[in-house]
């Protein structure tokens, strides 16, 4: 039977193919098949390293420019991809969302933007929907696991997800869907993937290269070229996730700052989605992004360049001797039983023999002796942890147990963390076990168990939270507490703090603050915070000073007023000067008379330049028209960035969708400028109270900074800490034990050949559920059509009825 399908040589003609379904197929093989080499679409598979955890935390300052740089480069992938997701997204299906849900066509709680993923991939996803919803008020952003989503839409029999919002009242109809998932081929987002083609074709995905099973699937949608949003990362073998959770992180920040400057330039699309955020917070997340780069670079580099890498390194190590003082205590107990089996006698009976020999009470005070040295034998090992705190200098009272770890932060940060430490100590040995919880510092940290040694990050609003956590004690001694954080205090209960650089401009309250008090930077949150109340309330107590706003806010609203007076005048001078210009005989003002009306209005602007803007806009026929006129008398030395521009500004007046001196701005969002944020919003006020009204409107840019910048910088500081203490810890092992007894920190006790997450849902109940789906929309289809050709049909009747009857005459 084979001998009807031709075989097809591959690898110059040294083996052949033959496939027996080839004849089915659109295309033949040569034309089907993925070239490995030199394709800028393939990852090549990582080198074998010693230590790919090190590697993929070093690899993170340069995996974040490089996301930054090829999400906006011209030519590049992601571009695509943004264009796309900016067509789908907030021009055109945000709109219309919006616009039926204004007129009651669509119900208000109707999803617009679907979040989800699995484990690490949907604490990221989490944190941008919170942003995203932070910005935009009137947005349904939500977030739920691909497994619940699975679990709940993708079989037969719903199962219930106790506990959870989501429910069969989530209306997911042309929603937009973003799929997170660094390997592309988790089973859960895979399957969803394919399920909710069913729904909505506006799907995206988030991964770490563009050949993945997720990123196949939806090319084979119609209507879009780019869906995929790749860290370019490419596969990462070690199961801890430091580079891939930070990636991630960066590239739906990317997507933030651009959905949010498409939707912020749209007037009408920014009302109807609520938005909070402006021009300028954009542009300040914008710098703090680039900045973002230099501050990892001092976290993760080399010791002797960074003394931030030096810290957190050399905490790690001490954390590591925590943990490794139980097998140290086992040692030093079996050397000190080997030595007093072999030498016949324990070291205090030995002792009280040799001192006591020839007394009267000899035989008590060796059998006293004896009872010493069974003690001894007996807390061996407690006595053995002491000696050893004692000659490390560490606590003595800490309890002699299994050590926990607490990390708090915001969920996402304290949720990779505990992830990330738990991978890492997976294979190790139970005498340095770990057990290792994570809680929020502003809600329940203190609740949950703590032992000997606990982490937080110093967040300004959890200090107190901090401070009650380490004051649980224990025979006296408290847990051991560290802070990582950006601001410069030290809380007097912690055993360290790890203060990581600032490398952003300050905000408005930080620089009033430092201008107008005497608190001094680094003081503690509670008390940063009193002193900017105190400064606020003082400055508006001010008898001048309020009479000084009152007399600013008079002489603005009278320059606001003279300025609206000149503009009517200057338009109704433009509009007489245009209408004076002499045309030809086809209605055409030629560049010599326009060039006489420019004149004629007084403009300071460049003849070449007026030149070059004309002959952009003439016709054809060696002139322009009258309103094209008027627009070059409208236009001011700064109201285009370039010439390229004024094509755009051209339209856009035709349309009268904007004022024609608009300032045009292109899709990629300029940083600021500013060495201090807000700097231009200082020089338009004239009293402090408004200084600190200002400063009240930076709100929304300091929450963006805490959530897409701050607590990036915090959870590569964990990173760095935990790979630190599992590195010692391993490498104690490995040298007790000439290598015998070494493990891995880069993978688990885990064996399945598929490293997917586990998932409640089978394949099998997918297809099922997408072919059932499929059915109820054609069956949809086919009513809407039975239904418009009865009526078409009954309408037909009546016309035929009405026009066979005769007409009655009265």
């Amino acid at each position: 039977m084979s001998e009807s399908f031709a075989p097809q040589p591959v690898m110059n003609h040294s083996m052949t193919v033959t496939l027996v379904q080839d004849c089915f197929a659109q295309k033949n093989l040569p034309c089907r098949l993925v070239p490995i080499e030199d394709n800028p679409w393939v990852q090549q598979l990582p080198k074998s390293l010693k230590d790919p955890v090190g590697a993929d935390i070093v690899d993170i300052p340069g995996s974040v420019a490089n996301i930054q740089v090829d999400f906006w480069g011209e030519g590049r992938p992601h571009r695509a991809t943004a264009r796309a997701l900016g067509e789908a997204g907030p021009v055109t299906v945000l709109r219309s969302r919006l616009e039926r849900k204004g007129s009651g066509q669509l119900a208000a709680e109707s999803v617009d933007l679907l979040v989800t993923g699995c484990e690490v991939s949907l604490w990221a996803g989490e944190q941008f929907a919170a942003d995203l919803r932070t910005c935009f008020q009137k947005l349904v952003v939500k977030t739920a696991s691909a497994n619940k989503i699975l679990g709940m839409f993708g079989q037969q029999f719903p199962m219930a997800q106790t506990g959870q919002e989501i429910g069969e009242s989530w209306d997911l109809q042309d929603c937009i869907v973003l799929i997170v998932s660094q390997s592309g081929g988790t089973f859960a987002p895979l399957a969803l993937s394919n399920l909710l083609q069913t729904v909505t074709p506006h799907i995206f995905a988030v991964t770490s290269e563009w050949d993945t099973p997720i990123g196949r699937q939806l090319r084979q949608l119609k209507g879009m070229q780019g869906r995929v949003f790749s860290t370019e990362i490419g596969l990462r073998p070690a199961e801890p996730c430091s580079l891939s959770v930070v990636a991630t992180h960066q590239m739906l920040t990317q997507i933030l700052i651009y959905v949010a400057s498409k939707i912020v330039s749209d007037r009408k699309l920014s009302m109807a989605a609520g938005s909070k955020i402006k021009r300028m917070d954009l542009a300040e997340l914008e710098k703090n992004n680039r900045l973002n780069i230099r501050a990892l670079r001092s976290i993760v580099g080399r010791e002797e360049d960074h003394h931030i890498a030096r810290e957190l390194r050399a905490q790690g190590r001490q954390w590591a001797q925590h943990v490794l003082e139980v097998p140290r205590a086992w040692m030093l107990s079996a050397l000190y039983i080997f030595i007093t089996v072999v030498y016949g006698s324990a070291p205090m009976t030995s002792c009280t023999q040799a001192s006591m020999r020839g007394f009267s009470l000899e035989k008590e005070l060796i059998y006293l002796a004896k009872i010493l040295d069974a003690a001894i034998y007996a807390f061996l090992p407690q006595i053995m942890i002491l000696f050893i705190r004692l000659v490390q200098q560490r606590p003595l009272l800490h309890r002699m147990t299994t050590r926990t770890v607490v990390i708090g932060d915001v969920p996402w940060v304290a949720q990779s963390a505990e992830a990330f430490l738990s991978k890492l100590m997976a294979c190790t040995y139970s005498a340095t076990g770990l057990a290792v919880f994570s809680a929020n510092p502003a809600d329940h940290l203190v609740h949950d168990p703590s032992g000997g040694a606990w982490d937080t990050s110093c967040l300004r609003s959890v200090c107190m939270a901090v401070n009650q956590a380490s004051s649980i004690q224990s025979l006296g001694a408290t847990c051991e507490s560290i802070t990582i954080g950006h601001n410069p205090h030290r809380l007097p209960l912690s055993a360290n703090a790890v203060f990581l650089k600032d490398a952003r401009p300050p905000f408005l309250c930080e620089h009033l603050l430092a201008r107008h008090s005497s608190q001094r930077e680094g003081g503690s949150a509670v008390s940063i915070l009193g002193a900017f109340q105190n400064l606020a309330a003082d400055s508006m107590q001010d008898g001048e000073d309020v009479q000084r706003m009152l007399d600013h806010r008079r002489k603005r609203m009278i320059k606001q007023a003279l300025e609206k007076q000149c503009q009517a005048e200057s338009e109704e001078k433009v509009q007489a000067v245009a209408d004076s210009l002499e045309v030809d005989e086809d209605g055409y003002v030629k560049f010599e008379e326009c060039w006489r009306g420019v004149q004629l209005l007084h403009q300071d602007v460049c003849k070449k330049a007026i030149k070059s803007i004309f002959r952009r806009l003439e016709s054809g026929c060696g002139g322009v028209s009258r309103s094209d006129c008027k627009l070059i008398f409208s236009l001011q030395k700064s109201s285009v960035k370039s010439l390229e521009d004024f094509e755009l500004l051209q339209l856009q007046a035709m349309n009268d969708t904007v004022d024609a001196c608009v300032v045009l701005e292109s899709t990629k969002v300029f940083e600021s400028w500013e060495n201090v944020f807000g700097e231009r919003l200082l020089q338009q006020t004239s009293t402090v109270a408004q200084n600190f009204q200002l400063a009240r409107t930076q709100y929304i840019s300091m929450q963006l900074y805490e959530g897409r910048i701050a607590s990036l910088q915090r959870a590569v500081a964990f990173f760095v800490l935990f790979h630190e203490m599992a590195t010692t810890v391993v490498n104690f092992w490995s040298f007790v034990s000439f290598g015998l007894l070494s493990y891995r920190i880069d993978r688990t006790q885990s064996i399945m050949r598929v490293a997917t997450t586990a998932s409640p849902v089978s394949g099998a109940d997918v297809r099922h559920k997408m072919i059932e789906l499929r059915v109820q929309e054609k069956l949809a289809r086919m009513k809407v059509l039975l239904r418009t050709g009865i009526f078409n049909w009954r309408r037909r009747k009546w016309l035929q009825q009405q026009l066979s009857t005769p007409d009655v005459m009265v």
